[in-house]
């Protein structure tokens, strides 16, 4: 049996949420309820919702990206993995994703199913650990 998992997607290019999703499909062990949030303050509102299991996000947005929204959610937004995708990579960006409360940073490139699924399952736990702790 699938383990049910209600994710939200932040991205504003149509493509790469059919190849997030696309991803996700292939996912052995996960069944997905997808929410698409296709701009910032889309994402932003369903985020402070707290509805959701994990979050991917992409970090070019416009003219804001991810790293803003992970700001700006900061404390309303507490119990959700939020999961930074982004097309370029580098430490700056790592560094400044994780210091404002990503749970992970992947590559969209390098982007497998096996990857996002590793991330997935590590976002969640890390964060059901860390709420049993609070």
């Amino acid at each position: 049996m699938k383990t049910s998992i209600k994710l939200l997607l932040i991205d504003d290019d149509e493509d790469d949420y059919i190849l997030t999703c696309d991803l996700l499909s292939q996912m052995q062990d996960y069944a997905f309820d997808i929410e698409w949030a296709s701009s910032y303050e889309k994402g932003v509102a369903a985020l402070i919702q707290n509805m959701h299991d994990v979050c991917l996000l992409d970090n070019r947005l416009g003219i804001k990206t991810g790293i803003d929204i992970l700001k700006e959610v900061q404390g309303k937004a507490n119990f959700i993995p939020i999961v930074l995708l982004t097309g370029y990579g580098d430490r700056e960006t790592d560094l400044e994703a994780m210091k404002s409360g990503a749970s992970d940073y992947l590559l969209k490139g390098k982007l497998t199913v096996d990857i996002l699924e590793r991330t997935i399952r590590y976002s969640i736990k890390h964060k059901n650990d860390e709420a049993v702790i609070l």
